[in-house]
């Protein structure tokens, strides 16, 4: 199965890509013996990539080291834009490097095996919870006003010495 960064394919051959989310929650049962748990959510999901790097295309595993290190103007991991028929199963659009990127010589196939991890950014949770945050900040009310701000007043209007 084949997976491509921004348009560019992952190098390698026998390429495995693996998916999973993780669906939060939290033990509520104490002491008895109800089956209680929270939900906590969906979290981001992750991309799990192995694959084959003949030792004749080194420039393709240097290249693929490159994009895993690569950082935008604020120091921060560069965002990919993912595709992949399993990460699009996932709705995983967009995802960054994480973790370790794995490179181990392998003799009888004359090549690298090289494994990393993808995690998912902007996910459909993230946007859902920043549309409700949004929402919430355009209806919410001011309830107090900074009393510090009227004693300065206050004592700015008073006249003498």
């Amino acid at each position: 199965m084949s997976i491509a960064l921004d348009g560019w394919n992952v190098p390698g051959f026998e390429t495995r890509v693996n998916a999973g989310i993780k669906l939060a929650g939290g033990d509520m049962s104490g002491f008895g013996s109800f089956a209680l748990s929270s939900d906590q959510g969906v979290k981001p999901g992750t991309l799990t990539v192995n694959t084959k790097i003949p030792f004749e295309q080194e420039s393709d595993l240097a290249l693929l080291i490159s994009k895993a290190k690569a950082l935008d103007e604020n120091g921060a991991r560069i965002i990919y834009t993912i595709n992949n028929s399993l990460a699009q199963a996932y709705k995983i659009r967009k995802a960054k490097f994480d973790g370790e990127l794995k490179t181990t010589e392998i003799e009888d196939k004359r090549g690298w095996q090289v494994a990393f991890k993808l995690v998912e950014v902007q996910s459909v949770s993230e946007r859902e919870q920043q549309q409700l945050d949004g929402e919430a900040n355009q209806n919410a009310t001011a309830q107090a006003t900074t009393s510090n701000d009227e004693v300065q007043n206050k004592f700015n209007e008073v006249e003498g010495p």
